[in-house]
């Protein structure tokens, strides 16, 4: 129900709730296994266990190759509307995240390699709520091998935390061109000397006066 508020998924993705009314899917139970996963992320909105939601095989496929290569990551992570397929932690810098959208071939028109409208609309969405989508596409996905997916995985997630990275370094180097100048103490040397000119200076010698100018032709003036 927690899900349900924030967004529907339909009976393949992320989109609108399985209807009762729709079928299980090839395997047969494809709606159910929706649904308990469904269950489970929601029961873990308020801080327990992680679960996980796979809209496709391929998905699962992507997932477990990630596992395999010991990268740390959540399937379905709440964004808004829409659950973020794969959102994995970026090994170099921990506090940023990398986000892989799995597009999977019900995602495209039969017979071509166009994404469906509602599909871009995804894309476009969750560009504007400030995510960085990596793309895994079916028609590089299926014709690569365990050990290819593996390596193809594997360059995408170097190349983001490269760039991760980088970013990072020019923000550090932003901030300490911001970064106020340091604190200067006053040399003690210095604030010594007046006190040891007062000590040098005499005391019995006579004040100057400055002298008008209507009295300079009578004499300068003295005082004690």
């Amino acid at each position: 129900e927690k899900v349900r508020q924030h967004a529907t998924f339909d009976k393949w993705g992320s989109v609108t709730l399985p209807p009762h009314i729709a079928p299980d899917g090839p395997k047969g139970t494809h709606r159910s296994d929706m649904s308990m996963s469904l269950q489970q992320k929601s029961s873990t909105a308020t801080g327990g266990n992680r679960g996980d939601v796979f809209n496709s095989d391929m998905h699962r496929d992507v997932s477990a190759c990630l596992a395999h290569l010991g990268i740390e990551h959540e399937n379905g992570v709440l964004c808004g509307p829409y659950l973020l397929d794969i959102v994995a932690m970026d090994m170099v810098n921990p506090a940023r995240r990398i986000v892989y959208e799995v597009n999977a071939p019900h995602h495209y028109y039969e017979g071509t390699q166009t994404v469906t409208a509602e599909k871009r609309l995804r894309h476009r969405m969750l560009t504007r709520l400030s995510q960085r989508l990596h793309m895994v596409n079916t028609e590089d996905w299926r014709p690569l091998t365990a050990a290819q997916k593996m390596t193809f995985l594997l360059k995408l997630q170097q190349a983001q935390q490269d760039a991760n990275s980088q970013e990072a370094k020019q923000q550090a180097a932003a901030n300490a061109l911001r970064a106020p100048l340091p604190f200067l103490r006053p040399d003690n040397s210095l604030a010594s000397k007046p006190k040891s000119l007062m000590l040098k200076s005499s005391l019995n010698s006579p004040i100057r006066v400055p002298v008008p100018p209507s009295r300079r032709g009578q004499g300068a003036l003295t005082g004690r």
